[in-house]
Order: C-alpha cells, then structure tokens, then sequence
C-alpha cells in the first residue's frame, strides 16, 4: 500500500497485532467475535484511508483495499445475526481478494520494494488463510477466531516491518541532501 510518514503504517499494524492477540486469547461468542471484527475491519479501513497516498496505481488499490474493509465491517454490524458460515464466508473472501491483490502489486513492484519476498511469503500466507476460513464451513467459533488472529498479527507485523524500512529509506535519503546542504553552506 501506498503510504505517506511511516509512523502512521506503524501505527495502524500495532492496532492489528494487538487486534490480533486478542482475537487469540479471548473465548468468544460468536455476536460478540462478529462485532470486534467487524469494528476491526472498520477502524483498519479509516485508518488506511487516511495514511495512504492517492499516487498512482498503488495508491488507486490502496484506496479500494480501504474502502472494501470499511463496506465489509459495515457490512457485518448490520446484518442481523450471521451464520459462524456467513461471517467466515464474507471475512475469508475479502482476506483472500486483498492477499491477491497485494501479493500481484507487490510481484509487479518488486523492483522498487526493498525485501519484496517477505512482503509476497506474507501475502501468499494471507491468502492461504482466506481459504482456509472459506473452506470450513463446520469450523468451530474458537477456530475462527485462532485463524483471524493469526492474519492480524501478521498483516500488522508486515505494515510494521514496512513502516521500519520505509523509515530507514527517508532516513538515508535525508544523509546525502544534509551533506549537499552543509557544502552549499559552507561555500
């Protein structure tokens, strides 16, 4: 995704981590595990839509990829009382579709994306576990819940990761235009 200071992704993935842990250790009902998801997708949908970069193709997913997260999240507080099949359903394709998606703009990005395997191991692994929520239909809530939390932690450890590289990028960039700066000066 397409994002502007790296502070901002950091921010967004800790929510997914800790979003992700709780998802682990919490024994939920199934209103209540629909509900934290659903508010879950919400907030990662506001919060990617206000840190992301409307530059370019990148940026046209990552505006689409918010958008789809926030309609989804929308789409599970209203609904009256989904089905633990309705709810992996629904979950499991948009995880699926946004693991694509990434996984293609990152093989179609690679030669501008530092450690662009991690970010594709990540995105294959992502949309894995898509299919592994669409494919159980008999799952049990428990199960559900390990396998959600297991695709925050790591979406948000990613969106760390690339908030961290991003950071070390800008950081050597600003080196050689403080060092021009400082000869400018001195001249």
């Amino acid at each position: 995704m397409a994002y502007t200071p790296p502070w901002k992704i950091a921010c967004t993935g800790a929510v997914l981590v800790v979003a992700g842990v709780a998802l682990f250790f919490v024994d939920w009902e199934l209103p209540e595990l629909v509900a934290f998801v659903a508010m879950l997708l919400i907030a990662r949908g506001a919060l990617h839509a206000v840190t992301l970069s409307f530059v370019g193709v990148t940026g046209a997913l990552s505006a689409l990829q918010a958008g789809a997260e926030a309609a989804v999240g929308l789409t599970l507080l209203a609904w009256p009382d989904p089905t633990l099949l309705v709810f992996a359903v629904v979950v499991g394709v948009l995880v699926l579709v946004q693991g694509t998606v990434d996984a293609t703009v990152v093989l179609a990005t690679r030669a501008v994306r530092p450690h662009w395997p991690v970010h594709l191991g990540a995105d294959l692994v992502q949309a894995v576990l898509g299919v592994v929520l669409i494919a159980r239909p008999s799952g049990t809530v428990h199960g559900t819940a390990l396998t959600l939390g297991a695709i925050a932690v790591l979406a948000g450890g990613v969106e760390i990761l690339t908030a961290g590289v991003s950071s070390r990028v800008a950081r050597r960039a600003d080196v050689p235009r403080a060092a021009t700066a400082a000869a400018a000066v001195s001249v």
